[in-house]
């Protein structure tokens, strides 16, 4: 059975009926909901942003030994700021030192040496040139001689056939010259003419032959006058003097070269940054290429970090990410790389993965290489 409406009037004063609740309650309530909402959904998810310590590091520039020596002193402490061209160590080239010693006996004896042989190639030159100007003499004599003879013959060759043109003969001197011949009349006598042609043809030979040992001498003086104009160089190489001259030059370019070489024993710095530890220590031997320190180039300082491999899906590539320095600076950086291979460090543990993070917006601090870092997740 249904029961009528009570009229509001007819009701008790503590059963008044609730009345709707204000806009502005209902708005309040709904974002004091939210808000928990938000913070029950971090909470479950993990709580508030985590922190992972990473480590400040710089470009590594390797100061390598050019030469080999003993490592003589260090310019520079351990840490210490330095420049490019600023003198961080000294090499002592002590092979180089005993073998420029060395360069400069061999050059004082070589020099020696050298003296010694140019005067005996000068005193055997003055005799070698004696003997054979001495010897050209001779051959030239000897051809003015030839010549002298040949023309007699020649003389006498036309003499005589002058005599058997005119069909003359002729009576012959004790000494067989042809001057002193004694021209006869004209005769038919065979045997005279016989004689005559004979004589005529061993002038004829006889010129010939005197001809030929003219051409000799000449030869030989030619040949004479070469030798002489080659028997300066001939006589220095035979006395050795183009060898000690040789030996000379090598010795004095190789000390030229350690005498230069010894300006550039302290070693140099080519950047801007902060030695690290000594790789070596003063009085170690040291080859060309040994590295004997490492410097941190300050201009390319970064920030290495290990995540968790749980978390590295909060570090994306061009993301910023708080940093946390010693002292509680506070700056950020840039995640420029992210390893592709995470590694684990021990059984068991969670590996990790490791992410590259450089300097952005306000300049970092100057904060010793390996100094802690926490890095905060974007």
């Amino acid at each position: 059975m249904v029961q009528p409406p009570v009229a509001a009037d007819s009701l008790p004063e503590n059963q008044a009926p609730d009345l709707p609740a204000p806009i502005g309650r209902i708005a309040i309530v709904g974002v004091l909901a939210i808000v928990t909402g938000v913070a029950l959904v971090r909470v479950i998810m993990g709580g508030p942003a985590e922190s992972f310590p990473g480590q400040v590091t710089a470009r590594i520039v390797p100061l390598t030994a050019d030469r080999a020596g003993v490592l003589s002193e260090w310019l520079v402490e351990e840490g210490q700021a330095i420049q490019i061209g600023d003198s961080l160590a000294t090499i002592s080239v002590s092979a180089l030192v005993e073998e420029q010693s060395r360069l400069e006996q061999d050059i004082a004896r070589l020099t020696v040496d050298l003296e010694r042989t140019l005067a005996q190639a000068e005193l055997d030159l003055e005799w070698r040139m004696k003997d054979i100007n001495a010897e050209i003499f001779t051959a030239r004599l000897q051809s003015a001689e030839l010549l002298e003879e040949k023309y007699r013959h020649e003389m006498e060759q036309v003499a005589l056939s002058d005599l058997l043109n005119d069909n003359s003969t002729a009576l012959w001197a004790s000494n067989d010259s042809v001057y002193e011949a004694v021209s006869l009349q004209k005769t038919d006598a065979q045997a005279s003419r016989l004689s005559t042609v004979m004589r005529v043809e061993a002038a004829n030979n006889s010129a010939e032959v005197c001809e030929a040992q003219v051409e000799m001498c000449e030869e030989q003086v030619e040949s004479l006058e070469d030798l002489k104009e080659s028997l300066p160089d001939r006589i220095r190489r035979s006395v050795g003097v183009d060898v000690i001259e040789r030996q000379l030059a090598a010795a004095q370019t190789r000390l030229d070269q350690l005498l230069e070489d010894e300006s550039e024993a302290t070693l140099h710095s080519d950047v801007i940054g902060q030695t690290g530890v000594f790789l070596r220590q003063v009085g170690d031997f040291v080859s060309p290429g040994d590295r004997i320190v490492e410097i941190f180039d300050d201009v390319q300082r970064y920030v290495t970090v290990d995540v968790p491999s749980s978390h590295v899906d909060q570090f994306t590539l061009g993301g910023d990410v708080a940093l946390t320095f010693p002292g509680g600076v506070k700056r950020t950086g840039r995640i420029v790389n992210v390893a592709p291979q995470a590694i684990t460090l021990a059984p068991g543990a969670e590996s990790s993965v490791r992410v590259h993070i450089d300097p952005s917006g306000v300049l970092w601090p100057s904060v010793p290489i390996d100094s802690q870092v926490m890095v905060s997740e974007p």
